[in-house]
């Protein structure tokens, strides 16, 4: 497989990471009347959902997708039915992706985590002990996306470079919620209009997260809960064991750790792709990881080589040439030698940012 091929891939895994994990965190308000709360400050409100732990709580959520991706291998997980979450208000959660004719499950403990594909049956454990507790729980996050630190790193990492504001209430999956709207300031180079957040009026859990990309009046990219419930779960949902057959692989945190500073051989965007730029301008930088499977080279008989000529257009800049693929909040610019740029930006914002980034690496 050529390095564009391969990078066409690792970009549709990129896009599915960040994406995936939101997934797990929200989606519409239902028809139901805007509910009367308190008033509040958007900083008092962005305080509040950042401060907030899940209580223990069960939830559906659901998917609605505008985003223009083309159907590339590596972004599957954009593919589901519905999303299933279970947390015991502490350390442990479940969330089961339910797909049309397989489930990912991924299940997280006081010491241990688990990701399991019933499609390949196949397993990941990642284990911790005591000494490296604190980065093997953020790790395991990374990957379980649990809803409240999905919505609270967004808020957070937006928060320097966005105008903040509460818009209103609405009602998600039957309770009350404040409409806490982000919009990039100014001087942002994004395609995004607005993020909007529904937060819980009772547990400042966000339940709900809408995309606006500018030109549509209608979000491009909606997630949440249509289904929560607040109350006590069942201890059993937090504890994994792999069908008999199924192939486990088990790392531990301090391995994880060192195995983050080698980018040969990754198959998780998140660990060998950096980033230029902050706020709503960040571009991801990646090369594609020199183990992408053969047989994704191919969907319904056709290369992605293909694919990328049918949807792209050709760019050239300091870092050579590419084509950039637009998307509707946004692109990628897949150079010739297998680099990848993507962002919710303009074309130039992507080739500056791969001009830069070739700047610093040499």
């Amino acid at each position: 497989m050529g390095p564009r091929t391969k990078a066409l891939v690792a970009a549709g895994s990129g896009i599915t990471v960040g994406i995936a994990g939101l997934a797990l965190s929200m989606l519409p308000a239902g028809a139901d009347d805007d509910p009367v709360l308190p008033a509040i400050g958007a900083e008092e409100l962005v305080t509040s959902a950042l401060a907030a732990r899940a209580p223990a709580f069960s939830g559906v959520a659901e998917m609605q997708n505008e985003l223009g991706l083309p159907v590339v291998p590596g972004t599957e997980a954009l593919d589901f039915d519905a999303v299933r979450v279970f947390h015991d208000g502490e350390e442990s959660a479940r969330v089961q992706v339910e797909r049309e004719v397989s489930e990912l499950t991924f299940v997280k403990s006081t010491d241990e985590a688990w990701a399991y594909d019933s499609r390949e049956n196949s397993a990941k454990r990642f284990t911790w002990d005591e000494a490296d507790a604190a980065a093997a729980r953020g790790h395991a996050e990374a990957e379980l996306a649990d809803p409240s630190e999905a919505a609270a790193e967004i808020i957070e990492r937006l928060r320097p470079t966005s105008d903040i504001a509460v818009d209103g209430t609405a009602r998600v999956a039957g309770r009350a919620a404040y409409e806490l709207v982000l919009t990039p300031k100014p001087s942002e180079k994004t395609l995004l209009r607005e993020i909007t957040i529904a937060v819980d009026e009772e547990t400042r859990v966000p339940l709900r997260f809408d995309l606006f990309a500018n030109g549509r009046s209608e979000p491009v990219l909606s997630l949440g809960f249509v289904e929560f419930e607040v109350g006590a779960q069942d201890a059993e949902l937090f504890e994994f064991t792999p069908p008999e057959g199924a192939q486990v692989e088990t790392t531990e945190a301090d391995d994880a750790a060192g195995s983050a500073h080698d980018a040969k051989g990754r198959d998780d965007v998140e660990q060998y792709a950096s980033t230029v730029g902050d706020g709503w301008d960040t571009v991801v930088v990646g090369e594609a990881p020199d183990d992408v499977p053969a047989e994704a080279a191919v969907e319904d008989g056709q290369d992605l080589e293909g694919i990328l000529a049918q949807v792209g257009q050709p760019v050239t800049g300091e870092f050579g040439t590419g084509t950039h693929v637009q998307v509707a909040v946004g692109g990628a610019v897949i150079t010739d030698d297998g680099r990848i740029a993507a962002g919710a930006v303009p074309r130039q914002v992507l080739v500056d940012a791969l001009d830069t980034d070739g700047a610093v690496q040499q």
